[in-house]
């Protein structure tokens, strides 16, 4: 059989309002107001310690930031607010049910296996994934190939394709030997079709 390989952020589920703005309103949540400084602080601390596969990269960059005294509430509130401000697109529970009759479904995302469980459970997505690959699992983010090789791992098949919003989803994929479509927003009604014969 083969395999549809979904990345998840912008992709299964796409943020409605800009990132900034759910980082203000998880630190106002806490704190009563959202400081620049404090903005641009976990900016840099989070990306930082995300390129370098630190553990827990949202807490320590919030840990990091001059003033924050126990980073955990934070954390909370910013897996809560971004949560919220995540949304499938139209009818992706009936396009994946239906995929999954002639497919093995995966997803391979960048980011931290748990938090990113999360966003799928929050929306009923879990349930239709046979294998989930995170790039905190392998240390190593899209394009490289290691996360690629580990969800063929977990995932066997005869052939694999990626949908995916982004140049590094595309260039891993192309890099691993898969077929490649860039999802580009809507549903996926004509993923077979438009991935073809590889």
């Amino acid at each position: 059989m083969d395999a549809l390989v979904f990345d998840l952020d912008g992709t299964l589920l796409r943020l409605e309002r800009a990132y900034r703005d759910v980082l203000a309103d998880a630190i106002a949540d806490v704190r009563g107001d959202a400081p620049d400084g404090w903005l641009a602080a976990y900016d840099d601390a989070f990306f930082a310690g995300f390129d370098a596969f630190e553990p827990a990269p949202v807490r320590r960059a919030f840990d990091r930031i001059d003033g924050c005294s126990d980073p955990e509430p934070y954390a909370a509130a910013l897996l809560e607010r971004e949560l919220e401000s995540l949304a499938p697109p139209a009818n992706v529970h009936a396009d994946l049910e239906r995929l999954a009759e002639s497919f093995e479904l995966g997803v391979l995302t960048d980011g931290v296996r748990d938090w990113q469980l999360e966003k799928l459970r929050a929306h009923d997505l879990e349930p239709y994934v046979d294998a989930i690959v995170a790039s905190y699992d392998v240390s190593a983010h899209k394009p490289a190939l290691a996360p690629y090789r580990e969800l063929e791992e977990r995932l066997p098949a005869d052939r694999y394709a990626m949908i995916g919003d982004s140049d590094a989803d595309i260039e891993g994929a192309r890099n691993a030997g898969w077929a490649a479509y860039r999802y580009d927003g809507g549903g996926f009604g004509e993923l077979p079709e438009a991935i073809g014969e590889r």
